[in-house]
């Protein structure tokens, strides 16, 4: 999505002069028409709000839901008003405070890590406390993955020559958020990050891999059915795809006995451990 200066100038509640001089300064990245008309990309607006600080007044104009204050609140705080906002099942607030933690220029791995499976635990605790019930997380994760979602398209799109990652869930993993996440975490580094989804067969994984040719795969496993069958399907994929690309496996399912029985590149028990492997791999993704 393009905006003028106008609209620009109406979102942020400043003079059209001031966006215009942003732009001629290069303050704002800016493309220009055949016409020589100034036009400036949602993402590098949102970038440039990250970098400055400045508010948002009418998100509406960039398509986003209305933003709170938030900078009173700290980590803790922003996670349990999400984990209230998803009990009461209003999509809309939690996507206000989505909008407004990453706006205040958190990055997305926080927001992911720290705000948004946090609440989803808090959300656990009270079902065994007794103050939820099944419907309310299965409602939360739905509307979690959403936020992810949303985020992802905040993110500006990583250039043709940027690494590729591809990964997902194995079968009989019906869990999609974790994958989510680490494809958008990866996009915030700079890499062009594909999730396959969840409950998806090392065949085709071996597949996807042969196809697409990434530099890394990662196997987001929440959940093991069989891991007896996981582990000879692993072996496979890893025999004819292992010389091929960097393997990330991590997830809430990966024991120590796991991790003796497959060959791997790293193991990131969480998503902060990401960032400092695939630098190694990719110093300048971007």
């Amino acid at each position: 999505m393009f905006l003028s200066p106008r609209q620009v100038a109406q979102a942020l509640q400043v003079s059209e002069s001031s966006v215009k001089r942003w732009c001629d300064k290069g303050d704002v990245e800016t493309q220009y028409t055949s016409g020589g008309h100034r036009r400036i990309s949602t993402t590098t607006l949102l970038r440039f709000l990250r970098e400055s600080h400045r508010p948002l007044v009418h998100p509406e104009i960039l398509g986003l839901p209305g933003i709170l204050d938030l900078a009173s609140l700290n980590e803790n705080d922003s996670a349990t008003e999400l984990c209230n906002g998803l009990l009461a099942l209003d999509e809309e607030r939690c996507r206000e405070i989505n909008s407004a933690l990453y706006l205040s220029g958190k990055p997305v791995l926080e927001i992911c890590e720290n705000v948004i499976a946090r609440a989803l635990h808090l959300i656990g605790d009270r079902w065994e406390c007794g103050d939820a019930d099944v419907y309310h997380e299965r409602r939360g994760c739905e509307i979690a993955c959403l936020l992810v979602h949303d985020l992802r398209r905040l993110l500006p799109v990583p250039p043709a020559e940027a690494p590729l990652a591809i990964g997902g869930g194995v079968s009989g993993d019906p869990y999609r958020l974790p994958t989510l996440m680490v494809e958008t975490v990866l996009k915030e580094l700079g890499w062009r990050a594909i999730s396959l989804g969840e409950n998806i067969p090392l065949t085709s994984f071996a597949e996807a891999t042969r196809t697409l040719q990434p530099k890394l795969v990662w196997f987001s496993l929440s959940y093991i059915e069989d891991e007896e069958a996981v582990v000879n399907g692993y072996r496979d994929f890893y025999a004819d795809c292992g010389r091929l690309t960097s393997i990330v496996v991590g997830g809430q399912a990966v024991t120590r006995d796991l991790l003796q029985k497959i060959p791997f590149s790293t193991h990131c028990p969480k998503l902060a451990d990401l960032p400092a492997f695939v630098k190694s791999i990719e110093p300048s993704p971007a």
